[in-house]
């Protein structure tokens, strides 16, 4: 597994080097450490990777997602997983508002709790999430499945 530090390597670096990678890489296990807040982590990934990050997102992580499995060990600011093509990002923690917005396949699955307009004009995307009262929602297209 390669780990990468935040507070070590800029969020370009970072996301320059997972975006490189493909299909046929040998390294599929990453970590990102230290995220702090950061907007923008794992954004744009196209190949069949298997993501932690460990701490809390900002903004549009795991946005316009292909193939990857995403793991936040933490929350997730707005928009996280926006405009998902495929692939599963799953936040352990809350997620803020219009997560998964015009997600077209996927899945993004929230542990805690969402905010407003989450899974606001999903195309195909599937998404999953607790309610207060402990009874699990399960979303696609829109309806409740």
């Amino acid at each position: 597994m390669e780990t990468i530090d935040l507070t070590k390597a800029s969020l370009r670096d970072v996301n320059e080097i997972l975006q490189r990678q493909s299909e046929i890489t040998n390294q599929k296990q990453w970590e990102i450490i230290n995220p702090k807040g950061a907007h923008a982590i794992a954004v744009g990934l196209n190949a069949p990777l298997d993501l932690s990050i460990k701490g809390s997102t900002g903004y549009y992580c795991g946005g316009m997602n292909q193939q990857a499995n995403i793991k936040v060990r933490g929350s997730a600011g707005p928009g996280v997983c926006e405009n998902m093509m495929s692939g599963c990002v799953i936040i352990e923690g809350d997620a803020s508002q219009y997560a998964g917005a015009t997600g077209h396949g996927g899945l993004l699955v929230i542990k805690g709790n969402a905010a407003s307009r989450c899974g606001i004009s999903m195309k195909g995307m599937i998404l999953w999430f607790t309610v207060t009262s402990g009874t699990c929602l399960l979303l696609w297209h829109n309806r409740v499945i």
